[in-house]
């Protein structure tokens, strides 16, 4: 666009009598165009973006009514749809080929107004109907000067407010189904329909179905597992939507302000304490501000309605399956578990409870601890027999299993190969191995740690401290 200045040199100069060709040579406009200029109405003090705001500059925006009517179909089903989006379906779907400046203008005059803020909605619910369940995360500082930070589990009855709080090791899908067994143990059972976060610890997305209207949700593959089996609903809110959870939507808010910091802590075993007598008082002895009776009293009304677990005294089992390795063992959640040995190559059911990990294989079970005592493998006495069947592998094999124990069991065996490296095998190692089947692993752990402390390495100092013998010297 030419500016005034120049409009204004060409007005005066065609005026003045030059030629097309001549104002062309000295002013670089072109004659068609001066052929325009000199028909508007220019005063040498006017601005540009007078000229421009005036004149309406650039070419004017149209768009063929096919696509109008194609537009206003798309904002009708999604009126929230991002313009650059609705633009790209307009060129992939619909062969638009022109600018993107016609279209930003159609949606910008044409999108149907959002609704205004809704009022926050309180609604209460009937005895056992609804529960909310949530996490939070908070760090605390202990007396000592040592801080923490606490992953926490809160749920709360709506009915009767009855509340339950429990630590967890962290923000995780076990780590929900743990709190939510937890406040099934503490108040008797879930409610018929429970409300949580739309996280990824339980929701792994929601769509919405442009035909019906309704949400389309998919769950975490364990979440969905245990919400099936326990016989419950469950609501994943709407981010921001705080008004859906009701009337004690603050519940992580009321645990941080009216417990964690309002508190003074020795150490995580006092906050833990100090957690369970704080339970009691808010459950039992504190009217609450909404019902005006201490929870308790309401949740004996609403008891009967909760749906108990029947999970059993280890809880619920997170379900996996695994391949039995050449070794008879099957590798899980980080550690390694033994199995019959008929069991090798085949695939099994893991469940993997708070405590223990039980394997299922063709009505057969083989239970272990799901933390093992040395850290890396657990290793059933059962299961020992199928690596005693050669002689020299039974020997390296209990070798092996007494030097897993502890790094202290290492040690010894270290010291004491290279100090009787022709007695070993046939004395010490049978010795050590009847007093391990005979004191059990805590007992042998102690008797290597005490050992090794001592400087002594021979089955004998195994043996006389199993005894309580303590003055034997050091082996030369």
């Amino acid at each position: 666009m030419h500016t005034v200045q120049k409009r204004y040199d060409v007005i005066r100069a065609r005026s003045f009598g030059l030629r097309p060709h001549e104002v062309h040579r000295f002013t670089g406009v072109p004659p068609r165009t001066q052929s325009r200029i000199i028909r508007e109405e220019i005063s040498y003090s006017m601005q540009d973006q007078e000229l421009r705001s005036a004149r309406g500059v650039g070419r004017p925006t149209s768009l063929p009514a096919e696509l109008r009517n194609t537009i206003d179909t798309l904002l009708a089903a999604e009126p929230g749809i991002r313009v650059a989006e609705l633009l790209r379906r307009l060129r992939s779907d619909h062969g638009f080929d022109g600018g993107k400046t016609a279209v930003y203008d159609y949606v910008a005059a044409h999108r149907p107004e959002r609704p205004g803020p809704l009022p926050v909605v309180r609604f209460e619910g009937v005895p056992g109907e609804f529960a909310q369940h949530d996490f939070g995360t908070l760090t605390v500082r202990y007396d000592d000067g040592q801080t923490e930070k606490l992953t926490f589990y809160a749920g709360r009855m709506k009915y009767s407010r009855a509340l339950h709080v429990c630590l967890l090791p962290g923000e995780t899908t076990e780590g929900l189904i743990r709190g939510l067994e937890a406040f099934a143990a503490a108040l008797g059972g879930l409610a018929l329909v429970n409300v949580i976060d739309n996280a990824r610890t339980a929701v792994i997305r929601r769509t919405k179905n442009l035909t019906s209207g309704g949400d389309t949700i998919e769950y975490q593959e364990h979440f969905r597992s245990f919400i099936q089996e326990a016989e419950v609903l469950v609501e994943p809110t709407y981010p921001y939507s705080g008004n859906q959870k009701g009337s004690v939507e603050n519940l992580v808010g009321f645990v941080k302000t009216s417990f964690l910091q309002a508190r003074r802590f020795r150490h995580r075993r006092d906050l833990e304490a100090q957690l369970g007598e704080w339970l009691h008082y808010v459950n039992h002895d504190r009217p609450c501000d909404a019902t005006g009776v201490p929870p308790a009293q309401r949740l004996e009304e609403e008891r009967r309605y909760l749906r108990p677990l029947a999970f059993g005294p280890d809880g619920y089992g997170l379900l996996r399956t695994a391949v039995v390795s050449s070794s008879a063992r099957v590798r899980c959640v980080g550690y390694e578990y033994s199995t019959p040995a008929k069991w090798i190559g085949q695939r099994v059911t893991v469940r993997v409870h708070r405590e223990v990990v039980v394997l299922h294989y063709a009505g057969e079970q083989a239970r272990h601890p799901r933390v093992p005592s040395n850290g890396d493998y657990s290793l059933l006495a059962e299961h020992r027999a199928a690596l005693f069947m050669k002689p020299r592998g039974a020997l390296m094999a209990k070798r092996q299993i007494l030097m897993d124990l502890c790094p202290e069991a290492l040690r010894f065996f270290t010291e004491l190969v290279h100090r009787r490296p022709e007695t070993w095998r046939e004395r010490d190692l049978p010795q050590a191995w009847e007093l391990f089947e005979r004191e059990g692993e805590g007992r042998m752990v102690e008797a290597f740690r005490y050992c090794a402390s001592r400087g002594t390495f021979g089955a004998e100092y195994l043996r006389a401290w199993s005894e309580g013998l303590t003055t034997l010297g050091r082996v030369a």
